[in-house]
């Protein structure tokens, strides 16, 4: 005889609950005169006919007054700091990285640094040679530590 047990099983959306839970934890600990906000849509991707197309909408966008000090998106997703040549890329996306250098553009003015925040995990545990979008647009792909908070970023 088979016994069958029933129980309630919860599903969560990890790229969610790891987006909310370094913005929660960023906020915490920026300087007093910076403020994060997130899920901000203030800029699109273009206009068109009178109105704007296409929200870009970072996860994470601190300012220092009006002024937009930095952009940051997190992904849920498992880098490789090994895997460091042009076939395998450490696992980014393509589409990411177009992603944050719109933002960059739009956010940014084409001026500054912007972070993708991953997990960290044994493979990858120190930020990578940052990506130069061109010559004053940077991004740092960085890891975040769940389990002591550590982060590598800087927000001055």
């Amino acid at each position: 005889m088979v016994k069958k047990h029933g129980c309630l099983s919860f599903l969560f959306p990890m790229e969610q609950l790891f987006e909310r839970y370094v913005a929660k934890q960023l906020k915490l600990q920026l300087l007093t005169h910076l403020k994060l906000i997130e899920q901000v849509s203030s800029h699109s991707l273009t206009h068109h006919n009178g109105n704007d197309w296409f929200r870009l909408k970072p996860d994470i966008v601190v300012y220092d007054k009006s002024k937009v000090v930095t952009v940051m998106d997190t992904k849920w997703k498992l880098l490789d700091a090994s895997l460091n040549t042009t076939k395998h890329k450490y696992n980014l996306c393509q589409s990411d990285l177009y992603q944050l250098f719109a933002y960059g553009e739009k956010y940014l003015k084409g001026k500054g640094d912007l972070y993708l925040i991953y997990p960290k995990h044994i493979g990858f545990i120190e930020p990578l040679a940052d990506f130069e979008f061109k010559p004053e647009l940077r991004l740092n792909v960085v890891p975040y530590d769940l389990e002591t908070d550590e982060y590598y970023l800087s927000l001055t």
